[in-house]
């Protein structure tokens, strides 16, 4: 799976799950946040897609540049970080304090399959 095809899987899933609004931003000017959307109940969401093969895992400083982006510049609702591997145990800290919820290979499985993910309920 490309990083494109991961973003329009992402893009799709929140539509399912009745997300209003959803914008894909260019690549260029993201400034990390891949997508944009809004909840059923009108929260404000913002979505980092990582899309890593093997045993990589998300570094503590894509983190930093996606939580500083979605909460201290934007101050979103929601900061969604999904990912196709597992998250280094210092970016799952970062997001664990920032309050930016992670979703990792198995939960994006899930997420595929029908569960509607706890943030966006």
């Amino acid at each position: 799976m490309t990083w494109k095809v991961l973003e329009r899987h992402v893009v799709d899933l929140p539509r399912r799950d009745r997300c209003t609004d959803v914008v894909v931003r260019p690549a260029r000017s993201d400034r990390g946040i891949d997508i944009t959307r809004r909840t059923a109940d009108g929260r404000s969401v913002e979505v980092q897609c990582q899309n890593r093969a093997g045993r990589w895992s998300v570094p503590s400083a894509d983190m930093q540049k996606f939580a500083g982006a979605s909460r201290a510049v934007d101050h979103v609702d929601v900061a969604l970080f999904v990912a196709t591997c597992n998250l280094s145990l210092e970016a799952q800290a970062i997001a664990d304090l920032s309050g930016v919820i992670t979703v990792n290979r198995d939960d994006l499985e899930a997420w595929s399959a029908g569960v509607l993910l706890k943030a966006l309920r």
